[in-house]
């Protein structure tokens, strides 16, 4: 009886050992559980929010907003293009304070460079003057998020002068 005992034992163990030693690597989900993978970041991604912590009135329609592409068609064409390669391509327009004191769109050059996701984190990467920059979005099913906690951003005062203020910002790229 006890070498029956004996042996479940050792077969229980041995079984416990196999069956853990196992890896699986974990298929990445977003929080709707929804997989996140390269070959379903891949494709094109357009600009549809910049949103602002402080809110803003641009059009000097005396509605502010915290979502500026609601204020202006400034930002209005930037996009990010992920390739299945591993490159991007990003077209970044914007609006930005003239000289003149007046509010003014922006047409950056496009940007290219490599992306690396880990998990549901995309990481572009390029250089821009000489400096390589990395930028960060949380990934989920058909959009990507750039979170900034502190810039700066276009404001206007009471009396519709443009100016800069700091605020914390997201931008809202949908697929």
């Amino acid at each position: 009886m006890k070498t029956i005992k004996f042996s479940a034992l050792v077969i229980s163990i041995l079984s416990f050992f196999i069956f853990s030693s196992c890896y699986i690597e974990p298929v990445d989900s977003d929080l709707f559980g929804n997989l996140i993978n390269p070959a379903s970041v891949a494709g094109t991604y357009r600009m549809t929010a910049f949103n602002t912590g402080i809110p803003t009135d641009l059009n000097n329609d005396r509605i502010a907003s915290t979502n500026q592409m609601l204020e202006t068609t400034c930002f209005n064409g930037s996009t990010i293009v992920i390739n299945p390669d591993g490159t991007f391509t990003a077209t970044s327009k914007g609006v930005d304070i003239s000289a003149a004191s007046t509010l003014n769109c922006f047409s950056d050059p496009d940007y290219t460079g490599t992306w690396t996701l880990n998990a549901t984190v995309l990481k572009l990467t390029y250089i821009d003057s000489g400096v390589v920059v990395d930028e960060l979005f949380s990934v989920s099913t058909n959009s990507l998020l750039c979170s900034v906690p502190q810039g700066q951003v276009v404001g206007t005062t009471a009396n519709n002068v443009p100016i800069f203020i700091n605020s914390s910002y997201n931008i809202v790229y949908t697929k």
